[in-house]
């Protein structure tokens, strides 16, 4: 019986902690940027909702949130890092895409009544994955349904056409992209020091993640390449400034996976073979290889068997 009570202490204990606020450190990356760099865990056991990079850029009259993690608790963290540093409004907190561990803190900021911002086709992907998203909270962070709390955008990034937002003398560029990484994939341009906040376009470190279209990812890449940023802060992993090679190692991953996966097709190799054997070259250049390179097969290969 005292083990029962103590498991039960412990659940409870990670419970509310999943909820409130905890501590997380965030870099001043450039003048009023701040960025939290999220764990490389998998959505699995030990998930806590902390794996993606989340942050802030504070203007002369207001501040945009970019990315809220993948709890309430996270975003909590992340608006009172805001106010230890400024009084300003919260006038905009703007999601890269639809990933669960980049959209669950959203609800933080509702007492803030700031504009939310994505991709035109978020609000649609958000209802899509609604359900499964919580039933990944209940197991893995023991959050039930109802505090799963979905808040989704209310200004909508159409593709091909920017939108611009002004927090005081420090413009955003706010681009929306055509499906790649995901189909919801918004990129933020800090005009100001020409950095761009590239959501999952771009890993450093951790195995890209493709649940969108290999085809169309490898040309948001090239896209991004021509914007020359002095800096980039890529969705997990270090924020750099040596973007070009960051992007190229996401591509060449990209391309690698693409070439090896067409090959396989054309020679007759299954898809549990291929998810054995293809992308290797890459295994050593990777953290969460193992785990993220078969489901990326196994998500590929289908869709170029019927191309």
């Amino acid at each position: 019986m005292a083990i029962i009570k103590y498991l039960c202490s412990l659940l409870i204990a990670f419970h509310s902690l999943s909820l409130s606020a905890k501590e997380i450190n965030f870099i001043e990356i450039q003048p009023g940027m701040f960025v939290h760099q999220g764990s490389h865990f998998d959505v699995d056991i030990g998930y806590q909702g902390d794996i993606c990079n989340v942050g802030f850029i504070i203007g002369n009259e207001a501040v945009a949130v970019i990315d809220t993690g993948g709890s309430l608790g996270v975003g909590n963290s992340i608006l009172k890092e805001i106010k230890k540093r400024t009084n300003l409004p919260i006038r905009y907190v703007i999601n890269t895409h639809v990933h669960l561990d980049h959209i669950y803190g959203n609800a933080a900021f509702l007492k803030e009544s700031p504009v939310y911002v994505g991709h035109i086709e978020l609000p649609k992907a958000m209802r899509f994955r609604k359900d499964f998203y919580e039933k990944t909270n209940l197991k893995y962070l023991n959050i039930t349904a109802k505090e799963s709390i979905q808040v989704p955008p209310t200004m909508l990034i159409s593709i091909n056409v920017p939108q611009e937002i002004d927090l005081g003398d420090r413009i955003l560029k706010l681009d929306a992209y055509s499906i790649a990484h995901t189909n919801t994939d918004l990129v933020i341009h800090d005009i100001q020091t020409n950095t761009g906040w590239v959501g999952d376009l771009v890993f450093i470190e951790r195995t890209p993640v493709i649940d969108g279209n290999i085809h169309g990812f490898i040309n948001a890449l090239e896209s991004l390449k021509k914007q020359q940023y002095k800096m980039i802060v890529p969705g997990h992993g270090t924020p750099t400034k040596n973007g070009i090679l960051a992007i190229n190692k996401v591509k060449t991953y990209l391309q690698t996976m693409r070439d090896e996966i067409k090959e396989a097709i054309d020679s007759g190799l299954g898809l549990q073979e291929s998810i054995k054997t293809l992308g290797q070259s890459e295994s050593g250049k990777w953290e969460l290889f193992d785990v993220q390179n078969a489901r990326n097969i196994n998500i590929v290969y289908p869709m170029m068997e019927w191309e």
